[in-house]
């Protein structure tokens, strides 16, 4: 892969036991490589596995989106979620192409059209945001506050609770009998919330484990879909 994708540091640092996770991104990021897939698609599984190989490297922030267009009205991936074929395309659309697929994959909002061949697309040169995150955990969610500089009127952040060491018998589908196994899964998701300070609470899934549960917020510009900021933060070394 391009040396350029895994040229950053890890900008999110957890912080031990503070009353909150704490992380803050400034300058240097690492790469945010966003894959939309399915449990119901054939093709998918080899491109998750090379998801889940980038898992503990520095440099990037990987997030795994179920979409639920592969559903059937007797089958339905676990982890699908409309918002996400919602997301997946509006990427599209930003790309000019509106060409929806799975195993897709787009690295700083920009779509690697041959992945996993050749080099994956640059990111845009400018001036990252200053990305403040801290989540703290209530009954049955995460709070989670960011707060950003710096930015334009048409950037966004986002916020996304993914979760590693995920598997599953799948039913249905094109991988019927098989057993899957997945990292990075998007298990919530909020977004788009203005620049400045914002708070929202994050619905903790019953079966989440927070030990292998990381937040993932992002600034991303409206307008063609660039990501502009990325601060991770592993949820298992300062949550109990």
């Amino acid at each position: 892969m391009h040396n350029r994708l895994f040229a950053c540091l890890l900008a999110g640092v957890p912080v031990a036991g503070s009353a909150a996770c704490v992380a803050t991104g400034a300058g240097e990021r690492p790469h945010l490589v966003e894959l939309y897939t399915s449990e119901g698609c054939s093709s998918c599984p080899p491109a998750e596995r090379w998801l889940s190989a980038l898992r503990g490297k520095p440099g990037w922030a990987g997030l795994e989106y179920h979409v639920d267009y592969w559903d059937t009205k007797d089958w339905h991936d676990p982890w699908a979620d409309a918002r996400f074929a919602k997301r997946q395309k509006r990427l599209a659309q930003q790309d000019r192409r509106g060409i929806l697929y799975t195993p897709q994959v787009a690295v700083d909002g920009r779509l690697w059209k041959d992945f996993p061949k050749g080099a994956p697309p640059l990111p845009v040169e400018t001036d990252a945001s200053v990305l403040n995150l801290s989540v703290t955990r209530a009954a049955a969610t995460l709070k989670a506050k960011v707060e950003t500089a710096n930015g334009k009127d048409s950037e966004r952040v986002f916020i996304a609770l993914a979760e590693d060491g995920l598997s599953n018998a799948v039913d249905g589908g094109e991988n019927r009998g098989k057993t899957l196994r997945h990292d990075h899964v998007v298990r919530a998701f909020a977004g788009p919330l203005p620049m400045g300070t914002s708070e929202v609470e994050l619905e903790l899934p019953k079966t989440l484990d927070l030990a292998n549960a990381n937040v993932v917020a992002f600034v991303q510009d409206e307008r063609d879909g660039s990501v502009l900021q990325v601060v991770p933060l592993a949820l298992g070394a300062c949550l109990p």
